[in-house]
C-alpha cells in the first residue's frame, strides 16, 4: 500500500504561498482540550523570528492528538500580532476579522506583509469564542515570566500598546505554525519538520531561557535546528509510538504543517520498545511507512538513534544502579534497542541516522545514561536539560549544517 499516496490525498484546503515556510519559533501542535471554564479570552504567546522573512501567516486547527476532536467543540477566532511596538490585525479568507473553526478543521490568516528580521520577536494574540463550557485545544505552554505570556479575559486584540497577561502558567491555544517567505538576506534558510513522542518536543527539559530563546517546549531537536540556523515546525505528541503515526488517518494535520519543509526528522522509537512485545523487525517496518511517506512528498527524512530506558535506585546518578526496564533496552547490540540504532546508524534501507546517543549514553550499547560530566535524565524515560542542550542538540547541529 502506498502511505504516501493516501496521506497526500488526506491534505486538502490550504495552499501556502510560494516558499512560505516555518521560520518564527515555537508553532506547537495541540495536546488536549482546554477545561471549558473560560469561554471568553485572548491567548498570548511569544515567538522569535529565526531568519529574515517578508509575508507573516499563522496556521490553526481545531482538533489535538491524532486528528481527534473528542470533547472538542467549534469555536469563533480573530487575531492580532504585536510586532517592535506595532498591533497589527490578522485576516482570515481574504479580509475576514474573523473565522469560524469547525471541529476537524484547519485555517490560515491571510498574508500580512510585513518585514521581519532574525531575532524580532512577535507576540501573537489569539481572542477565542464559545459557548459556555465548551472546549477548544491547547498545546503551547504559556509563561507569564519571563515571556509575559498567558492569558486575559475578553479581546485584547485591538489594544494598542503591550499586553500584561493574569499571572500563572498555563497551556494555550495559539499557533500551529508561523510561516513566513525568507528574505533574500537569509540566505539559504531552510525549515525541519519533528516529527516523535515526547522527548522530540522538549519533555524532560527544564523550562529555563537557553541562548536569549523564548522559555519553553524546546528539546534537542528545535535547539539543534536553531544553532544550524534552521526553523522548525514541532509536531511531536507525547506518549505516541511509530506503529500510531504510520497510520495515515492519525497524522493528516501534522503530514499538513510540514508539506513544505526541507527535511523532517523522525524520533519515534522509545515507546514502541517500552513495549516487551515489540520487535525489532515491527519497529523497522512501521518506521519505513513512516519515511516512505515523506519521500512519496518529496521530503528527505533523518531518524534518531533511540535513547536508553531505565529503572534507577538512586535517581539516576551512578551506573551501577541503573537497570533497563525490559529485555528491548537491555545492554549489547544484540538486543532489540541496539539493533535498531545499528540500522539507523549503517543509512540500511534508505534511512540516514543522527546518533543522539552520544549525548545521552554512557558508553556504546550501555544501555544506561551517562552519569558524567553530569547525569543526562531525571526520570529514566527522557533527556534532562542537560541531556537536551549539549551533545545531543549538537548532533542535531551538525548533521544540519552538512546537510
Amino acid at each position: 500500500m502506498d502511505y504516501g499516496r493516501i496521506a497526500m490525498a488526506m491534505i486538502g484546503g490550504i495552499n501556502f504561498p510560494k516558499k512560505s515556510i516555518s521560520a518564527i519559533s515555537r508553532g506547537k501542535y495541540y495536546s488536549t482540550p482546554s477545561d471549558g471554564t473560560n469561554n471568553d479570552l485572548t491567548y498570548q504567546s511569544k515567538h522569535e523570528v529565526l531568519g529574515d522573512c517578508f509575508g507573516l501567516q499563522l496556521l490553526y486547527g481545531n482538533f489535538y492528538q491524532d486528528d481527534r476532536t473528542t470533547d472538542l467543540s467549534p469555536f469563533e477566532l480573530n487575531v492580532s500580532v504585536f510586532v517592535n511596538g506595532v498591533n497589527y490585525p490578522m485576516f482570515f479568507d481574504n479580509g475576514n476579522v474573523k473565522k469560524r473553526f469547525a471541529l476537524g478543521t484547519m485555517g490560515l490568516t491571510d498574508v500580512l506583509p510585513l518585514s521581519l528580521k532574525r531575532g524580532d520577536m512577535i507576540y501573537v494574540r489569539t481572542h477565542v469564542v464559545q459557548n459556555a463550557g465548551e472546549k477548544h485545544p491547547r498545546g503551547l505552554l504559556l509563561f507569564s515570566s519571563p515571556n509575559n505570556e498567558g492569558y486575559t479575559l475578553g479581546d485584547t486584540t485591538e489594544t494598542p500598546t503591550a499586553v500584561t497577561p493574569v499571572p500563572g502558567t498555563l497551556y494555550g491555544l495559539t499557533p500551529l505554525a508561523l510561516y513566513a517567505t525568507p528574505s533574500p538576506s537569509a540566505g539559504k534558510f531552510r525549515t525541519v519538520g519533528i516529527c516523535g513522542s515526547s522527548s522530540s518536543t522538549g519533555t524532560g527539559r527544564s523550562n529555563t531561557v537557553l541562548e536569549g530563546h523564548p522559555q519553553g517546549d524546546i528539546g534537542f531537536i528545535q535547539i539543534g535546528a536553531m544553532r544550524a540556523g534552521w526553523g522548525y515546525v514541532t509536531t511531536g505528541m507525547n506518549g505516541q509510538k511509530a506503529s500510531d503515526f504510520a497510520e495515515p488517518v492519525k497524522r493528516r494535520s501534522r503530514l499538513q504543517m510540514m508539506k513544505d519543509c526541507d527535511l523532517v526528522i523522525v524520533q519515534y522509537s522509545s515507546n514502541d520498545l517500552s513495549d516487551n512485545t515489540m520487535t525489532f523487525e515491527k519497529l523497522r517496518d512501521n518506521l519505513l511507512k513512516i519515511h516512505q511517506g515523506f519521500w512519496d512528498m518529496g521530503i528527505p527524512t533523518a531518524q534518531v538513534t533511540v535513547n536508553p530506558r531505565t529503572n534507577s535506585t538512586d535517581n539516576w546518578t551512578t551506573l551501577e544502579n541503573q537497570s533497563p526496564i525490559n529485555a528491548n533496552f537491555a545492554a549489547g547490540p544484540e538486543s532489540v534497542r541496539g539493533r535498531y540504532n545499528a540500522w539507523v546508524m549503517n543509512n540500511t534501507d534508505g534511512i540516514k541516522g543522527i546518533d543522539a546517543n552520544i549525548g545521552w549514553e554512557s558508553s556504546p550499547n550501555s544501555g544506561k545514561w551517562g552519569v558524567v560530566p553530569q547525569k543526562t535524565t531525571d526520570d529514566g524515560i527522557h533527556p534532562n536539560t542537560y541531556g537536551h542542550d549539549n551533545a545531543a542538540a549538537n548532533a542535531v547541529r551538525d548533521y544540519l549544517l552538512n546537510f
